[in-house]
């Protein structure tokens, strides 16, 4: 039997794992809590180098269904997963006593009207209804109108966000106009593969995309960090300093973006055929569903139960300890999607017995 290519799937699973590893770091206030410098500044270049993983998937969904057809189970079964593992949940944690929701509440989580409740699902569902008429546009751009609509859609959903602190354009990355930049430009990406152009070795050119990737994270980390020293010399600098500390973690920032095409490039090039990373790359969906439920994270307080956000801190085992929760969280968030597979399967094969027994 054919392996397809795992390249993109291995990109999902290592995404999915610096979106744990991100979460792990931010919501348990690890860098707040440490009173150590040299792993405060580990830990907030590991977040620098982290960011892309939002990006990168829907770039990943750009690339991919701009050459598909919209589907109308695929988008039914998201949100049934959503669902399934929302009221899961909910149920699971008021039955423990952990979390107490009136009936308005439970309504809200479950419709997903809470605003911090699956923000990505919600955007990337209507990214999904919009794609059948980006391909359209997509399909009927010539190659220089669509690198003058991109240049355009940069400096609208990016730069200028950047700049300004979202002050021109307020944009910071989690917006439905940021993900069809990302959907086209990843389309582009497919459609017109920049790669193809490069005359090196495959190895060199490896080298230099992640030189770009994680020197994209050093300089915004750097330009970040030395705004700060300008801060109170007069009130442009201060405004400028403050734009740029607002912005270091957008999704939008110009230097994110930028870092994240080098990250799916990188990718691009690697020709690897494996069962396993296909079949993991399956379970990343419902990673991120359970880990990053609202109600786990505020509710179950998962990162204080984990033993993440205890207090100061200042030891290197720390640091272990936070690589060591990030794998967890990711390796039983996967077991517990494959456990709802299997029942899933179970029971769609049980329903199509009693349908053929109905109809015999």
């Amino acid at each position: 039997m054919k392996i397809r290519n795992s390249n993109f799937e291995l990109l999902r699973i290592v995404s999915m794992f610096l979106i744990v590893l991100y979460h792990v770091i931010l919501h348990g206030n690890t860098v707040g809590n440490c009173t150590n410098d040299i792993i405060k500044v580990f830990l907030t270049l590991i977040m620098y180098i982290s960011i892309i993983h939002v990006n990168s998937f829907v770039l990943l969904t750009g690339y991919f269904q701009s050459k598909s057809t919209f589907k109308k189970n695929k988008l039914i079964s998201l949100i049934l997963q959503a669902l399934f593992y929302m009221i899961v949940i909910i149920v699971v944690l008021e039955s423990l006593g952990i979390i107490s929701l009136s009936k308005l509440e439970i309504l809200k989580e479950v419709l997903f009207l809470d605003v911090n409740s699956y923000w990505f699902i919600k955007t990337y569902v209507f990214l999904y209804l919009l794609s059948p008429f980006l391909n359209i546009l997509i399909k009927n751009l010539k190659q220089k109108d669509y690198k003058k609509l991109l240049i355009i859609l940069t400096v609208i959903v990016s730069v200028l966000p950047y700049v300004t602190g979202h002050q021109l354009f307020d944009n910071n990355g989690y917006t439905l106009y940021s993900f069809v930049y990302l959907y086209l430009l990843g389309a582009y990406l497919r459609e017109y593969p920049v790669l193809k152009k490069v005359s090196m070795k495959k190895s060199t050119l490896r080298i230099v995309l992640l030189s770009i990737f994680f020197g994209c994270a050093i300089l915004n980390y750097a330009i970040t960090s030395l705004s700060q020293h300008f801060i109170n010399v007069n009130s442009l600098f201060t405004e400028i300093a403050n734009n740029l500390n607002y912005v270091k973690f957008d999704y939008s920032n110009t230097i994110v973006i930028v870092q994240t095409i080098a990250y799916f490039l990188f990718f691009e090039t690697l020709n690897i055929k494996s069962n396993i990373i296909n079949f993991v790359s399956k379970l990343t969906f419902g990673i991120y569903l359970i880990h990053d439920n609202v109600l786990i994270r505020t509710g179950l307080l998962l990162y204080k139960v984990l033993g993440v956000d205890n207090g100061p801190f200042s030891s290197y085992s720390f640091v272990i300890y936070i690589f060591v929760i990030a794998v967890l969280i990711f390796v039983v968030c996967a077991i517990i999607e494959l456990a709802r597979q299997k029942l899933f399967i179970l029971v769609n094969d049980i329903f199509n017995k009693i349908k053929i027994k109905a109809r015999s």
